[in-house]
C-alpha cells in the first residue's frame, strides 16, 4: 500500500479531532460562563435579530404572518431509514454504472408557531423550501409529546447535557397514519465552521438556544396537551 495513501486520510482525521476536542473545550467554556436566566430577558431581542439576520429567509416563507417562535426540527430518522436510503443510493448509483454517486442528505427543517398554528417547514438540498405543513388548533389539541427518551438516561449533574438539544416527538394521528415530527429545543447552529474561531461563537451558541426553546414554552401553554411527560 503506497504511503502517501495512508498520510493524507490519518491527516485528516488528525484535524477532526483537533477540532473535536477544540469545540468541546470551547463549549464547556461557554457552559460555564453563561447567565441563561438573565440572557432569557432579551429572548424577543434575539429572535427578531435572528429572523432579519441569517433566518431572514423564514419571513419570506411565513409570508411576513407574525412569528410568535421557531426552532429547528427534523423528520423522525430511524436506523432502518438510514439503511434503506443507502440500499437505495447504492441502487442507484449502480444503475449509472458508478459513473454518478448518489448520497440521500438530511436537509434543515423548521417549526414556527404563528397566531396558534404550527407550521412545519422543510428544505432542499439548496436550501429552498421543499415542504409547508400547517397544523391547525384542532390537529394540535389532538396531538401526543414524548420527550427523547435518551435525555433521561443523562446523568442530570452534568452540564456537559445543556450543549445537547432535546428532541420533542410531536405525533399526529391524520385519518389513522401517525406522523411524528421532532421539535429540538435550540437553533442548530446556522454558520459554518470559521465561525468557531469567532468571539461571538459563544453568543450565538446561547442565543441559538434562548431563541430555540422559547417555541416548546409558547406551543405547551397554549396546548397543555403538548406539555411532555419527562
Amino acid at each position: 500500500m503506497d504511503l502517501n495513501s495512508l498520510i493524507i486520510p490519518g491527516f485528516v482525521l488528525s484535524i477532526g479531532f483537533v477540532m473535536m476536542f477544540y469545540v468541546l473545550n470551547k463549549n464547556k467554556k461557554h457552559i460555564n460562563n453563561q447567565d441563561l436566566e438573565k440572557e432569557r430577558a432579551h429572548t424577543d431581542k434575539y429572535q427578531t435579530e435572528l429572523l432579519g439576520g441569517e433566518y431572514s429567509y423564514i419571513n419570506k416563507w411565513m409570508k411576513n404572518a407574525p412569528i410568535d417562535a421557531f426552532t429547528s426540527s427534523s423528520i423522525t430518522y430511524t436506523g432502518l431509514d438510514r439503511a434503506k436510503d443507502v440500499g437505495k443510493d447504492l441502487l442507484k448509483s449502480a444503475m449509472t454504472l458508478g459513473t454518478v454517486k448518489f448520497r440521500t442528505v438530511e436537509t434543515p427543517s423548521f417549526v414556527v408557531l404563528s397566531e396558534g398554528k404550527m407550521h412545519y417547514l422543510s428544505t432542499d438540498v439548496e436550501g429552498d423550501l421543499k415542504e409547508h405543513l400547517i397544523f391547525n388548533s384542532e390537529r394540535l389539541n389532538q396531538a401526543t409529546v414524548t420527550l427523547d427518551a435518551t435525555k433521561g438516561n443523562e446523568n442530570a449533574a452534568s452540564k456537559a447535557k445543556e450543549i445537547l438539544a432535546t428532541k420533542y416527538f410531536f405525533t399526529f394521528d391524520i385519518d389513522g397514519q401517525k406522523s411524528t415530527i421532532e421539535v429540538h429545543d435550540r437553533l442548530a447552529f446556522n454558520n459554518d465552521v470559521t465561525s468557531l474561531f469567532g468571539s461571538s461563537y459563544s453568543k450565538n451558541l446561547t442565543r441559538n438556544q434562548i431563541v430555540g426553546e422559547q417555541f416548546y414554552a409558547k406551543i405547551s401553554a397554549l396546548y397543555p396537551n403538548l406539555k411532555a411527560k419527562s
